[in-house]
This record gives C-alpha cells, sequence and structure tokens, in this order.
C-alpha cells in the first residue's frame, strides 16, 4: 500500500484551515532552537506535542519521514480547499521537504497556501520556479524586533510581548476571518502578533 501524507485538521484559530505538519520533537533544527531566547523557546508545537495533543505525534513523524524526501507526482496530495498551511507545526526539514511543498502547490493551483519557515537557507538555495500559489512567510525568530520582508519572501510573521508598546495587526481573530497570511497584495506584509 502507498503511503500518503496526512492532512491535519487544524483548530483554534487555524480551525476551517487544513495543514501538513510535520514533528516539531524530532525535528533537529526544532531541537537545536527549544533552549533559546528565540520564539522558539516559547514552541507551542513542542508543548502541545508533548502534552494534550500526543496523539498527533505519529501522523507528524509519518509526514516528516515522507515529506524529507522527493515524493513522486502521483503520490502528492489533492488539496480541495481555498486556503492551507505548510508548518501549523513543524519546520522545514530539508531541501526536499521544500520541493515537495512547491510541487503540492503546484498540482493544486486552485487553492492559495502559506509556508511559515526560519530557514531562509532552504528557501533562498531553491532554483527552481515558485508556483504564483504559494505564499513564503519568513517566521521571525527574535521576539519584540519587528523586521521587514527578508530576501526571497512575500511576508515576515512578528512576534512581540503582550506588553510591548509594539502595534500588532495579528490579535486573536480566527485566521479565515482574517486571511492577511493567505492572500498575496494584503493591505500590508508585515504581521504583528503578541507570543502566547
Amino acid at each position: 500500500m502507498l503511503e500518503q501524507i496526512k492532512i491535519s485538521k487544524m483548530s483554534g484559530k487555524l480551525s476551517g484551515i487544513g495543514a501538513i505538519n510535520t514533528d516539531t520533537t524530532t525535528n533537529e533544527f526544532c531541537i537545536r532552537q527549544k533552549e533559546t531566547d528565540t520564539i522558539c523557546g516559547k514552541c507551542y508545537s513542542h508543548k502541545m506535542l508533548s502534552t494534550y495533543r500526543k496523539s498527533c505525534v505519529p501522523a507528524f513523524q509519518h509526514n516528516s519521514r515522507l515529506m524529507s524526501e522527493l515524493i513522486d507526482w502521483d503520490l502528492l496530495p489533492i488539496i480541495n480547499q481555498a486556503y492551507f498551511r505548510f508548518n501549523g507545526h513543524g519546520e522545514l526539514i530539508n531541501k526536499a521537504h521544500f520541493q515537495n511543498i512547491v510541487n503540492i502547490a503546484k498540482k493544486n493551483p486552485h487553492c492559495n497556501f502559506a509556508l511559515w519557515t526560519k530557514r531562509a537557507s532552504i528557501v533562498r538555495q531553491f532554483k527552481g520556479e515558485l508556483p504564483d500559489n504559494l505564499i513564503l512567510v519568513f517566521s521571525n525568530p527574535r521576539i519584540d524586533k519587528v523586521i521587514y520582508i527578508p530576501r526571497g519572501f512575500h511576508k515576515v510573521f512578528n512576534n512581540v510581548s503582550p506588553d510591548s508598546n509594539i502595534k500588532q495587526n495579528c490579535t486573536g481573530k480566527k485566521c479565515m476571518d482574517c486571511l492577511l497570511c493567505y492572500r498575496k497584495g494584503s493591505t500590508t506584509d508585515v504581521i504583528v502578533e503578541a507570543v502566547k
């Protein structure tokens, strides 16, 4: 039997948006970043996957294994949604993972995809053509240091302390009610949210 990528039905603010997630608890990049003073040191995914979302680990680990090697075109999923997320949990593992994301977006031109990543070097090494329906969101690891869009990305997601005076434009609405991150040409491409 051929193995298929597992699609997650997200909850909370991501309710209504499907995702392909991978396992942060075994991702070498995530493990290295977990003990830093960056946003990764406050990782919601690690906390969830080690407590009340433990049951998700096998599916996310399954996706990590599949996505870290090039997947045959015919085995890539067909996504029947208008908006979809990569890495609601997880982070890019390697170049093959990014190529698979690009290929999934190419196979599903009717869907708007958004990828969050801190791994700019993997994105910038990509030599192929990116599909128009894939939005690359740089996930700024620094807290309270709002940056603008780095080279190779369409948007940037910043985190600030809840008590900072930095203006936020991601304020707890459900993503489906906002879609700032999921549409090109939005009112702003610099997103700022308080650390949860």
